[in-house]
């Protein structure tokens, strides 16, 4: 017999002001319950009690504590995304070195937003649909990095959609890390590092950061 399908669907959307001051507080409730109890403890009524509304009310528009999770995966995905949207006309025209700290300080920024919040989704909730999300937002950065790429001048045969990939999971896997090591930003040289390392690979002749902070001063 099949698996009966998650029901990830709100049951209704909220219209008027009071009604999205209601699902908000919801949302805020089962961000809650997921960092202090993961996933798999997380209920319908444990989210109802934290976020000091009834159940009644949580049933009146979500289903299901997937529908709930899944309503916040869209909201915290919209809140990364409006980070790089912010950020993408201010790339252009701008050289490797200083364009890639951009990118490094905006994925830090997104981290930032809530990263109690975004380790839980990224570590216990893959089951749920809607984390397709998350990785749209990957896509989105990509798809920003790329259009910067290709205004630089790259050797022939290089394609800015993989220079973009390569640029974007670079800098998702070591600010993750680093702030998931607890750390508020990236350390110093880690940071130059990073920047150095891909700005380099778009542009063999970019100097090292350390380099141009002392030429700076």
């Amino acid at each position: 017999m099949p698996p009966v399908p998650l029901a990830t669907s709100p049951r209704k959307r909220p219209v008027q002001a009071r009604s999205r001051a209601t699902v908000e507080t919801i949302l805020d409730g089962a961000a809650h319950i997921l960092i202090r109890d993961g996933f798999d403890r997380a209920t319908t009524t444990r989210i109802a009690e934290a976020a000091g509304v009834g159940i009644g009310s949580l049933y009146q528009y979500f289903p299901s504590k997937e529908a709930v999770v899944a309503a916040l995966i869209d909201r915290h995905a919209a809140a990364l995304t409006r980070v790089f949207d912010d950020l993408a006309p201010r790339l252009a025209g701008r050289p490797p070195a200083e364009a890639v700290a951009m990118i490094v300080a905006a994925a830090t920024d997104a981290h930032r937003l809530h990263p109690a919040l975004h380790r839980v989704l990224n570590e216990q909730v893959p089951r749920i649909g809607d984390m397709a999300r998350i990785r749209d937002v990957s896509a989105t950065i990509t798809s920003h990095v790329a259009r910067w790429i290709a205004t630089l001048p790259l050797a022939p045969g290089r394609d800015p959609a993989i220079l973009a990939v390569l640029v974007e999971r670079s800098i998702e896997a070591v600010v993750h890390g680093a702030l998931t090591d607890g750390h508020d930003r990236l350390p110093r040289a880690l940071h130059d590092e990073l920047v150095t390392m891909l700005a380099r690979h778009l542009a063999p002749d970019t100097p090292r950061q350390d380099q141009r902070i002392s030429k700076a001063s």
